[in-house]
C-alpha cells in the first residue's frame, strides 16, 4: 500500500467547546479525495490536570455519529506517547482533537518522483504563525492597492 505524506494536527478547545465546523471541513476534504483521515482521538484534561483520551469507539453515540464519516479508514497509528505529549502541552479544563491524516492528493507526485529516479530531500510545513503574518501582509497590501 502506497501512502501519501502523513500530517498530524492538534486542535485545542477551551472549556470543551466543539462547534462541528472543523469536522464539516474535514469531511468535505476527505470526500473530495484531498485527504484521508487515518487516525483520530479526543483528549480531555480536567480542572485538576487529569487526562482522558477517547478513541472513536469510546465516544458517545452522538459524538461517534458526527465523526463516523471520517472513521472508514482509521488505522490506529497514533501511539500512547503521541497522546501523552499532546496532553502535556494542554491547559487544564480543555480538550483537543489529535488528527493524523494522509495527503492523498500527493500519492501521484510521490510515485512520479520515485519513477523519475529522484528522491525528496526535505520538506515540511510553514508554521501557522508565519502563515498568519503573510496573510496580514497580503491583506494590508490589498487594502493599500
Amino acid at each position: 500500500m502506497v501512502l501519501g505524506p502523513l500530517e498530524y494536527l492538534v486542535v485545542g478547545f477551551e472549556n470543551y467547546r466543539f462547534t462541528g465546523q472543523i469536522l464539516a471541513e474535514l469531511r468535505a476534504a476527505q470526500e473530495k479525495g484531498i485527504i484521508r483521515v487515518v487516525d483520530l482521538c479526543v483528549i480531555q484534561k480536567d480542572e485538576q490536570g487529569n487526562v482522558t483520551e477517547r478513541e472513536l469507539s469510546e465516544l458517545s453515540g452522538e459524538e461517534a455519529m458526527e465523526l463516523s464519516p471520517l472513521a472508514g479508514n482509521l488505522m490506529g497509528l497514533l501511539a500512547d506517547e503521541d497522546i501523552q505529549q499532546v496532553a502535556a502541552d494542554m491547559p487544564n479544563k480543555s480538550a483537543a482533537g489529535l488528527l493524523l491524516f494522509e495527503h492523498t492528493w500527493a500519492i501521484g507526485l510521490k510515485e512520479a518522483i520515485k519513477n523519475a529516479g529522484a528522491v525528496a530531500i526535505t520538506g515540511g510545513f510553514v508554521s501557522p504563525d508565519v502563515i498568519a503574518e503573510v496573510e496580514e501582509e497580503l491583506e494590508a497590501a490589498k487594502q493599500n492597492a
